[in-house]
């Protein structure tokens, strides 16, 4: 018994090491880079960084109330710590992305002479913490603080990534909430991107006001809030 139970969890180990290694190949979008979408649709991307963490069950509740889809880039070190909070961000028809294993600066680390193999590292890890916590693998990447260098892109094309960054985004700087709201709203237009928070240890209420408020304005102006596949057309390509 106990060797039939060790087979079987090592053919699903086998099977999840080939799935992360040669799914994404298939990608024809891998290695290209995006910060905003088409204006030619009334569709916008809210992203949200970090998470899961304190607030992404009641983010869930507001984007459901609104009808929106978002996009989330996780870590896997948050995935691991919330397992069931991922789960359920793709159980509410959101999309998983990789935001990395651990957050690390980039910009710090970046000329180290193992960079490429480090993040490829980095990109395995958090693509197995999704997957084993939300059944899907992420095919979007943001990198921490948003970095952008011709080796990531190497790295992401060679994992079968998409790279997207943000057309705007302030969550986390000290700017006041009312100044904010309108720099997120003057950039509410179609194609856009935005940037904010679901994680990093904080408390996120002013962001859960601030997408409200989008929300609404989003509606005043018959804009969707859509998921990064749908924004940027990759649906019938990317696999699942």
């Amino acid at each position: 018994m106990k060797n039939k139970s060790l087979f079987y969890f090592l053919s699903f180990l086998l099977f999840t090491l080939c799935a992360l290694r040669f799914a994404n190949a298939a990608n024809p979008y891998a290695g290209k880079f995006y910060a905003d979408g088409p204006s030619s649709k009334k569709e916008f991307a809210l992203t949200y960084d970090d998470g899961p963490g304190f607030m992404t069950e009641e983010l869930l509740k507001l984007l459901d109330k609104y009808g929106a889809r978002a996009s989330f880039f996780m870590t896997g070190s948050a995935v691991r710590a919330n397992p069931a909070k991922a789960a359920a961000v793709a159980a509410g028809a959101h999309l998983l992305c990789s935001h990395t294993d651990r957050h690390k600066n980039y910009f710090k680390i970046g000329n180290a002479p193992d960079r490429e193999k480090a993040l490829e590292k980095e990109l395995d890890k958090a693509a197995e913490a999704i997957l084993h916590a939300a059944g899907k693998r992420p095919v979007f990447l943001r990198m921490p603080n948003g970095y952008i260098k011709d080796w990531v892109k190497k790295t992401a094309a060679r994992k079968g990534y998409v790279l997207v960054n943000w057309t705007y985004g302030s969550d986390w700087t000290n700017m006041s909430e009312d100044k904010m709201t309108g720099e997120y709203l003057k950039h509410l237009k179609p194609g856009a991107i935005l940037l904010m928070h679901d994680g990093g240890g904080r408390i996120r209420e002013k962001t859960l006001r601030i997408t409200e408020k989008l929300l609404l304005e989003a509606g005043k102006k018959g804009l969707k809030a859509v998921t990064l596949e749908k924004l940027l057309d990759m649906r019938d390509t990317l696999l699942e």
